[in-house]
């Protein structure tokens, strides 16, 4: 099997050089905060067209959040959202959850130590962990569970920084939960106003409106209600940020 920097360099070598190494226009629409699954290509996956999002992602797309102002214990997070809202102006924030994730999976087992750097880094879910093995289940229902519970987490964290809670109370930004299966591709989106997810594909999740949003204005009940109690910071360890990309 070709290994993968090889195949890289043979690309290079095909590559037809422009005469002009001008950039094209940097106008991204999107901030998708996803995971660092290998398994999961943002073009082929999720069909963004090239220069349409930016793209920031860690283990199990953690939003951290600002804890009593304390963005500077998580500065990477904190900047990729305040060159997104602020610099970039995008429309639209996406939390991407995924199935089979590791991070999900090793949050649940909680087996690693406190001393363990992942141990560490998924500490802002412990109290979401808690409250979905309380709950019951077999393993899968319960990752399942978590994976959900893990985005929510995340859209509620992501309103604790003042540049996203602001433009949200202005309309200038749209908040979006996902969660891709990894093995179909097949995207569930957080219904704005219960929190619930259903599938964006109309033949598999027959209720939902062809909005995608369960049939809701966009701004629904649950992300209202965020702003409505000001910032919910849920935790404030660092989120360390693996890949913040352009495509």
């Amino acid at each position: 099997m070709t290994d993968v920097i090889d195949l890289i360099r043979a690309r290079q070598n095909l590559l037809i050089v422009p005469k002009s190494d001008e950039p094209p226009t940097h106008k991204p629409e999107i901030l998708l905060i996803g995971c660092v699954d290998a398994r999961l290509s943002i073009h082929k996956d999720l069909g963004f067209p090239d220069g349409s999002a930016l793209i920031y992602r860690n283990i199990a797309a953690l939003v951290s959040g600002n804890t009593e102002g304390d963005w500077h214990e998580h500065v990477s997070e904190a900047a990729a959202l305040e060159f997104a809202v602020n610099v970039m102006k995008v429309k639209h924030i996406v939390v991407m959850g995924h199935t089979d994730c590791g991070g999900i999976k090793a949050s649940l087992a909680n087996t690693l130590g406190e001393k363990n750097p992942i141990s560490q880094y998924l500490e802002p879910l412990h109290s979401v962990r808690d409250e979905v093995i309380a709950k019951g289940g077999d393993q899968k229902a319960q990752a399942s569970a978590m994976e959900k519970a893990a985005v929510r987490n995340s859209v509620v964290n992501l309103v604790s920084y003042p540049s996203v809670a602001d433009a949200m109370r202005e309309g200038r930004i749209q908040i979006h939960g996902w969660v891709i299966n990894t093995g179909t591709k097949v995207i569930s989106e957080m219904d704005r106003e219960t929190g619930e997810f259903h599938s964006m594909r109309k033949d598999m999740n027959k209720e939902t409106a062809s909005d995608g949003n369960g049939g809701k204005k966009n701004g629904g009940g649950f992300i209202a209600r965020l702003l409505s109690f000001g910032w919910l910071p849920l935790a404030s360890e660092e989120a360390a940020t693996v890949c913040m990309a352009c495509i």
